[in-house]
Formats: C-alpha cells, sequence, structure tokens
C-alpha cells in the first residue's frame, strides 16, 4: 500500500490567460508563493436529496447534481507580496535599484477592472483570478489536483515576536480538475529569506509602538460565487461584497502610546497608520509598506492584573489600505 507523505506536497501557482477560469499556460514553471506550510480545499458537491411520493423508501430515493462549491486557504510564510497586494485591489509594477522592481497596491471599487489585460469590450470587472496546483506524490503514485478560478476572499498578514511572518489567505474557486498524472508544474526555491517580525514596525497616530507583541492586518473582501442558470453547476466569476479592512495589535502598555491611542478611541478620532516590513540585505531589495488612512480604534482592552505586565489588545477599523513593496520578482501581475 502507497501511503502519501508530507515531504512529498507540492503547490504551486499558475496564472490565469484573461478570461476567468482559462489557465495561462498549464505546464512549466509555477509561481513561488511562499514557504507554504498548509494548504486546504473544501471541495463540496453539495448534492440534493430527493424524497417524493410514490418511490416506496424512507430513504432518499435520488441524488441530484447540486451546486459546486469550492474554498481554500494557503498558510504561508512570504518572501514576497503577491496575494496580500491582490486582495488590497489593483497592482502596478515600476522599476527599482538593479534588479528590483517595485509594486504597488491600490484598492478600487468596482467600476475598475482588476485585471486590466482583459482588453475588448464586455468585460465583467472581477477580481484578480489564478488557479493551484496541489500535487502528492510517493513511489510513482501521483495524485494531483488542478483548482482553477481561484479569488481571494480573507487575507490576513500577522507579525509575531519571535517568529516568521505569516500570510493566510482564503479563497473561492469555480472548479477542481482531479488526475492522477504527474505534476506539470516545476518551483524554484528562492534565495530570498522571508519576513521575520524583526523586520517589522507599527506607527500609529505617529508613535511607533515598541512594545507590539502582534500585528493582524486582515482584508476582508466579503466575495460572493454567483450561480446562475447557465447550464453549469460552478459558480460563474466572482462579485466583490463590501470590503472590511483591520488592524489588531496586542501590546505591552506603555505610557506614551498607551495614552495617546486611548484618547483616540475615546474621541473616536481618525488617524493614520503604517506598518513596515524592512528585510533589506541591501538598501531597496525587500521592503514592504502599507499605508492605512482614516484609522479609528474600535475597540482597546486594558485590563488590570494581579502579576505581570499590563498587556493591551486593540481592534482598529482601516478603510484604506494600498501598499508598495520592492521584491527581485518582475512582477504579481501574469502581463
Amino acid at each position: 500500500m502507497v501511503r502519501y507523505s508530507q515531504d512529498r506536497n507540492k503547490v504551486a501557482l499558475i496564472h490565469e490567460s484573461g478570461t476567468y477560469g482559462i489557465t495561462s499556460g498549464a505546464t512549466g514553471t509555477g509561481v513561488w508563493i511562499g514557504e507554504i506550510t498548509e494548504h486546504s480545499a473544501d471541495d463540496s458537491e453539495n448534492l440534493i436529496a430527493d424524497r417524493f411520493l410514490g418511490a416506496n423508501t424512507r430513504s432518499v430515493a435520488e441524488w441530484a447534481g447540486g451546486p459546486r462549491d469550492i474554498n481554500g486557504t494557503i498558510t504561508f510564510h512570504p518572501t514576497d507580496m503577491r496575494l496580500l497586494f491582490w486582495a488590497i485591489g489593483s497592482v502596478n509594477e515600476a522599476v527599482g535599484t538593479g534588479t528590483a522592481r517595485i509594486h504597488y497596491a491600490n484598492q478600487i471599487n468596482t467600476n475598475v477592472w482588476q485585471n486590466p489585460f482583459c482588453s475588448g469590450t464586455g468585460q465583467i470587472n472581477a477580481p484578480m483570478s489564478f488557479a493551484l496546483e496541489d500535487s502528492k506524490t510517493s513511489a510513482g503514485s501521483l495524485f494531483t489536483r488542478t483548482i482553477k478560478g481561484c479569488v481571494l476572499d480573507n487575507v490576513t498578514l500577522t507579525a509575531s515576536q519571535g517568529e516568521k511572518v505569516g500570510i493566510e489567505a482564503n479563497y473561492i474557486a469555480q472548479n477542481l480538475a482531479f488526475s492522477g498524472g504527474t505534476s506539470t508544474l516545476t518551483v524554484t526555491v528562492p534565495t530570498t529569506t522571508p519576513y521575520l517580525w524583526s523586520d517589522c514596525s507599527l506607527t500609529l497616530s505617529g508613535i511607533t509602538l515598541a512594545t507590539a507583541k502582534e500585528v493582524s492586518i486582515a482584508i476582508n473582501q466579503n466575495i460572493e460565487g454567483p450561480h446562475y442558470l447557465n447550464g453549469s453547476r460552478d459558480i460563474s466569476a466572482p462579485i466583490l461584497g463590501n470590503r472590511d479592512n483591520t488592524l489588531s495589535v496586542t501590546m505591552d502598555l506603555d505610557e506614551q502610546a498607551g495614552n495617546t491611542i486611548y484618547s483616540l478611541y475615546k474621541n473616536n478620532a481618525s488617524f493614520n497608520s503604517t506598518f513596515d516590513l524592512d528585510a533589506d540585505s541591501t538598501t531597496g531589495s525587500q521592503h514592504t509598506i502599507l499605508f492605512m488612512s482614516g484609522c479609528k480604534v474600535n475597540k482597546m482592552e486594558v485590563p488590570s492584573a494581579t502579576e505581570g505586565v499590563v498587556e493591551s489588545t486593540i481592534e482598529i477599523v482601516t478603510p484604506t489600505i494600498i501598499g508598495s513593496s520592492i521584491d527581485i520578482i518582475s512582477a504579481y501581475n501574469p502581463w
């Protein structure tokens, strides 16, 4: 009996061609996502149980094919911000120093195409989509799934003290194809080190939090996958819902930062925030900055206990996020 083990798992990203659910180059070199620690895909057939008179059974008489739904989660340590920037919105590139490239991410609304490489008329304003190949091999036995039409729904970037920075990316997808054949993609592990907690700093209203212990930035697109009456059990191109951005902070309370933030909280005041991830080996080689404007503290807990340093947890709503990132990736987009 052949069993599949963790060391033979592989997940690679495939660019789509400009038509939702159609891959651009299904073989060859895959796109490195990061140091993936887990990928799960929930593929549900949602069978419809038919019970009707005259079937002469207490059990289900027939099963009909229901709306197919695919939801997945990729957890990884990032060396670049491709998926996070796609979650923010529209991405464009500029030339940096030497081999470095600068990537910019800006929020967009539904009156703007996120996929400008989809030229022509009648294009839908769907978010960026991609495909994933998840393959397992063991002693010549192969198990390969290709998940097409993946669209990012909820993406969270987390930095915790003493750890690598992590991203958890939840997506919905259109269809999943299974093959017992070999993996069609190869991926090259880059020499770039993932971002670390020690690369990170958070500034709220002009004050750098020197005692922050964990910072999370969550981008929720509230994606809807419509099942139209179009002859298919699969979803059509997903629809962007209301955007929700949340900045969560855990910190040891200090006088300057604590008093300022609590005053902003109780006065319902707006302020700007910056999360800086600077992993430059040389100036301008690996550096990401996330700018958040219109921030307001929604919740701030400041407990009193009989021992230890006072630890405060803060929840901040951030209506606008834009990003700038420098790395060796020539383009986050497939064009």
